[in-house]
C-alpha cells in the first residue's frame, strides 16, 4: 500500500462529488503535506487551488462542471486511462488484461468501480493503492497511469474544461505520481 493511502485519496477527489468533497480535498492536503511524504510544493498548491475554488461554488454548480469535464466534454478530458492511449482493439484488449489482472490479485473491481470501466482513473489508483506488488506498482505507474496523466494534463490545457477546478487536482495528481516513480527510480539507483 502506498504511504497513507494519497491514491486512495486523490482517487476521491475525481469521483462524482457529493456534500463531503470538501472534507475530503482537506483529508488529502493533509496527506500530502504529511512530514513522511516529500511532494513538491506544487501539489499542496494546486490542492488548495482546488478547495478554493470547489467552494465558491454550490455543490450543484461543482456536480455539473464535473459532469461537464470529465463525461460530456468529449474524450479529451476523460478520466478513462486508455482511451488517451490506446485506439479500437488495442484499448479493448488492455481493458479485459486489466480486468483479468484486478480479479488475479482479488481487487473488489465491481465493487469499487461501480459501472465504470477498468481504465477509469479513479479506480486505477484505489487499485494501486491496496496493490503489495511494488514491481507491478511501479510497472503500471510507469508504462500506464503516467503516460495517460501526461495526455490528460496537456488535454486539460488545451480543452473548454482549462478553467475547471478539477484541472488542480489532475495537475496535482500528475506531480504525486511522477514524484513517487522519481523516487523509487533513484531508490533502486542507491540500491545497487
Amino acid at each position: 500500500m502506498t504511504v497513507n493511502g494519497i491514491y486512495s485519496s486523490m482517487a476521491a477527489l475525481l469521483e462524482y462529488p457529493w456534500d463531503d468533497i470538501r472534507e475530503k480535498a482537506q483529508g488529502c492536503l493533509a496527506a500530502v503535506e504529511g512530514p513522511s511524504l516529500q511532494y513538491p510544493s506544487g501539489v499542496p498548491e494546486e490542492l488548495k487551488a482546488f478547495i478554493k475554488e470547489a467552494s465558491e461554488m454550490p455543490l450543484d454548480d461543482l456536480q455539473g462542471l464535473y459532469s461537464y469535464t470529465f463525461e460530456i466534454a468529449g474524450g479529451e478530458t476523460t478520466l478513462d486511462l486508455a482511451y488517451h492511449l490506446y485506439d479500437g482493439f488495442k484499448r479493448s484488449n488492455y481493458l479485459v488484461s486489466l480486468k483479468e489482472l484486478y480479479k488475479a490479485k482479488s481487487f473488489p473491481f465491481a465493487e469499487i468501480a461501480k459501472g465504470e470501466l477498468p481504465d477509469h482513473l479513479p479506480v486505477v489508483l484505489r487499485f494501486l493503492d491496496i496493490l503489495d506488488d511494488e514491481g507491478l506498482r511501479r510497472e503500471i505507474l510507469e508504462s500506464f497511469v503516467i503516460k495517460g496523466m501526461e495526455k490528460l494534463a496537456k488535454n486539460f490545457d488545451i480543452s473548454s474544461s482549462k478553467d475547471s477546478p478539477y484541472r488542480h487536482v489532475i495537475k496535482a495528481l500528475w506531480l504525486v505520481i511522477d514524484t513517487d516513480i522519481k523516487r523509487k527510480a533513484a531508490s533502486e539507483s542507491e540500491q545497487q
